[in-house]
């Protein structure tokens, strides 16, 4: 950015730069690239945008997502932001929206913060789009429940909790409520939570405004039985995070009547059999399938989405689990895909109401007859089944079995540099379907090979 505003500012270059060439929407958005790190100096990288000229000025005041972040480092001096926010409201009258308090040590929510926040008029605040507090060490996490730093009107999109180093000290302290942490920001609509430890979740409230909650990167985690409070949960993440054994075993079955959307990874101990959702809709997240999941998939049959990685000796079991999936992506052992006649009693094969599917990042390179065999079971037209064979130990009894189609699209997640040499990619079963752009996925170096045929190729 330096070199830019520099550039820009020297008299011989604002004619010639090609900077000036750019109109405002393209250089709003250019200013928005260099303000948009997560970091507490946007301000300081902000500030320069004013000063090389009139025009520079100007757009930069007429883009709200420059001025939108309020960064508090809690090491700096309290009276410091207090001018920083009286300066940010005078270049823009609307007040920042998004908020973040960095480096939070033990003793620094006092009263000198209430008084920040007072002074910056964030009590009065209607709405915030994201409210963000990053302890140094998640051991400091009780600073949090300050009765004086709370919003209790405050509607608050998404609430961060976060911790630069996650301290296990499940051994030296009882665990941390975090209805605390609701009671005092109660209209929290995101609730986030990262490389935190040793918290739980009580039932003694109701949290109706939370719809989404995700915990990543947390330790000695006690999710039940207090994740029943949570009445109104649509979208449940867990990511890398570990739950004691004995909150689950010591739990009966909570139900999360609103739940549509479970993503769980790498978090063992994950209570799969204490769940009841019924308006589950997808399980996602890459999760290796386990005993305990397949008893959760089968008592909800209804799921139509699911991103998991099955191993052989289990694929049988979730074939019959899911028997309505439409969105299947899947890793793992994608074999049984094609090998269900001679592992399986199905009749026919399994999936029938498939509208999509995904190979999930296959390591090593797909072999070109399993690839063709996928590409014939699932993508190319097909024959109903005859009448002999209309009910399909697949379907749930007392409802007729699906007729056999294809697929409407089928995608292979691969590395971009394996691909170009990939005998797959060459197969003549690929001449004539449609590819469309290819995407790129986490990591860079994966992307999505997505084939549909056409719709005169597909089986009414």
């Amino acid at each position: 950015m330096d070199s830019i505003s520099e550039a820009a500012a020297e008299p011989e270059s604002i004619v010639v730069h090609p900077i000036q060439r750019c109109n405002d929407d393209i250089l709003s958005i250019i200013f928005e690239w260099l303000t948009r790190d997560h970091s507490t100096r946007r301000i300081h990288r902000a500030a320069p945008l004013l000063k090389v000229c009139r025009r520079w000025r100007q757009v930069a005041l007429q883009t709200p997502e420059i001025w939108r972040h309020f960064d508090i480092d809690l090491i700096c001096s309290i009276p410091l932001f207090r001018k920083q926010w009286d300066w940010l409201v005078s270049m823009r009258p609307v007040a920042p929206d998004s908020i973040h308090f960095y480096n939070i040590k033990p003793g620094y929510m006092n009263h000198a913060l209430f008084n920040l926040w007072s002074h910056c008029g964030i009590f009065s605040l209607e709405k915030i789009t994201l409210l963000e507090f990053l302890f140094l060490r998640s051991s400091t996490l009780p600073e949090i429940a300050n009765p004086a730093i709370a919003l209790p009107n405050t509607l608050i999109d998404c609430l961060w909790v976060n911790a630069i180093v996650c301290i296990n000290s499940y051994s030296t302290r009882a665990p941390w409520e975090i209805d605390q942490l609701l009671e005092r920001f109660p209209h929290v609509r995101y609730l986030r939570l990262t490389r935190l430890s040793n918290f739980s979740f009580q039932p003694r409230n109701v949290f109706l405004n939370t719809t989404y909650l995700h915990i990543r990167k947390c330790v000695e985690v006690s999710i039940l039985p207090g994740l029943s409070s949570f009445v109104n949960l649509e979208k449940l993440q867990v990511e890398y995070t570990t739950i004691p054994e004995k909150s689950v075993v010591l739990t009966t079955t909570i139900r999360l009547p609103a739940l549509r959307w479970l993503s769980i990874y790498e978090s063992p101990w994950f209570p799969w059999t204490k769940l009841d959702c019924p308006s589950l809709h997808a399980v996602t997240g890459e999760e290796s399938v386990s005993d305990p999941m397949i008893q959760f998939l089968e008592r909800h049959p209804h799921v139509r989405e699911i991103d998991l990685y099955v191993k052989k000796y289990i694929f049988a079991r979730f074939v019959r689990a899911v028997p309505h999936v439409e969105i299947l992506t899947l890793g793992g052992y994608i074999g049984g895909l094609v090998e269900w006649q001679t592992t399986t009693d199905l009749v026919e094969s399994p999936f029938s109401n498939l509208k999509r599917l995904n190979l999930a990042y296959q390591k090593p390179e797909i072999w070109l007859d399993l690839f063709e065999s996928i590409v014939k079971t699932y993508c190319l037209p097909s024959i109903p089944a005859p009448p002999s064979q209309s009910q399909s130990p697949l379907h749930l009894a007392g409802e007729p079995t699906p007729r056999r189609r294809a697929v409407e699209c089928f995608c292979v997640f691969n590395k971009e540099e394996s691909s170009k040499t990939a005998k797959w990619a060459q197969s003549s079963l690929l001449s004539g379907c449609v590819r469309p752009s290819h995407g790129h996925l986490y990591p860079e170096s994966w992307i999505c090979f997505e084939f549909r045929w056409p719709e005169s190729n597909q089986s009414h």
